[in-house]
């Protein structure tokens, strides 16, 4: 074992422990509700949150919080990219659709650089706002801290800011532009896959549309998977200023492609273990991150300054799929 991981682990083993046990109750609360606008891992890191505040400064437990994102985060992503990345299903959207999907991504992502650089913003909080949006939500952003060297208080801001903004944009947004436009269903399909940050807020807004257009809302969703292949190197090679690719980048390729080309028979055999032990495993970093978190850090100005940032690139790329739309005549 690695010696900061052994010494961690050695002054800290009982705040790993309840990292570990807010990581299961986020799950199973989760599976209880069972509503995809609940996301297992913003639960346990608001639930972490809630006790680092209660417990304070407690130098028995802090070095297990901070032992459970290094743990927890490079083997839940080797798992992400079994349960997520499938290139098959990727290969199969119109090629138009991917183009207007880069674009998106490109617009997210260079508004929210840009604001951040404008607004004076943490480098670290930047880069996982405009990532969490462009990609994939908590997911993206708990795969990303690490390689950016993001603490705490950046994934907290950060997460809670892409939270905020993409629920404006499923109750709100697209409810209102719907019903104005009376867009197509594939048309609205290709509308929340393309822009909603949260793959369980895509569930929900696809969810009235029929089989194939809801299938497609998600694929289109999970082609932004892909994305985290190129703006992970970029973001971390920037903090680290020299070029980084960190090693679970490319068992996260490794086992998307995998898994990607297995018999379906083994691979629908397969999930059913994976995809829970994939949340639980985020669930349980991201309640230490939670546990290692300044409540202040939310409501202070790079709290305002993230929301601002997430809300910008969100209407951003709104725009950028209508127009988009209009030139390659969907």
């Amino acid at each position: 074992m690695n010696n900061k991981y052994f010494t961690l682990f050695k002054t800290g083993w009982l705040g790993l422990l309840l990292a570990c046990a807010v990581g299961f109750i986020s799950y199973f609360l989760k599976e209880l509700i069972k509503s995809p606008l609940v996301d297992s891992l913003l639960v346990a890191m608001i639930l972490g949150i809630i006790i680092r505040t209660a417990i304070s400064n407690n130098k028995k437990l802090i070095p297990g919080f901070v032992l459970a994102p290094l743990v927890f985060i490079p083997i839940g992503v080797i798992f992400y990219g079994a349960v997520n990345l499938n290139f098959v299903k990727i290969a199969q959207i119109d090629a138009k659709f991917i183009i207007l999907l880069l674009a998106i991504i490109l617009v997210y992502i260079g508004v929210i650089l840009g604001l951040g650089k404008f607004l004076k913003q943490r480098k670290q909080v930047t880069y996982l706002v405009a990532t969490g949006s462009a990609i994939c939500g908590a997911s993206a952003i708990a795969i990303t801290a690490p390689t950016v060297e993001a603490d705490p208080d950046d994934v907290s801001t950060s997460l809670i800011s892409v939270f905020v903004v993409a629920s404006f944009g499923l109750f709100i947004l697209l409810p209102f532009l719907n019903s104005l436009l009376g867009m197509s269903e594939q048309i609205f399909a290709l509308f929340s896959g393309m822009t909603l940050q949260f793959t369980g807020f895509v569930k929900v807004a696809a969810g009235e549309l029929t089989k194939e257009m809801s299938s497609l809302a998600l694929s289109v969703k999970a082609a932004r998977y892909i994305g985290l292949l190129f703006v992970i190197p970029y973001f971390a090679s920037l903090i680290k200023k020299k070029i980084h690719i960190p090693w679970f980048l490319w068992a996260f390729l490794g086992t998307g492609l995998l898994f990607s080309f297995l018999p379906k028979m083994i691979i629908n055999s397969l999930m059913p273990i994976l995809k829970p032990t994939l949340d639980i495993l985020w669930a349980m970093a991201m309640a230490g991150i939670g546990l290692n978190a300044d409540i202040k850090a939310l409501i202070s100005d790079n709290g305002l300054k993230a929301l601002l940032m997430a809300f910008c690139g969100f209407i951003a790329a709104v725009l950028t799929f209508f127009i988009g739309i209009a030139v390659i005549g969907a």
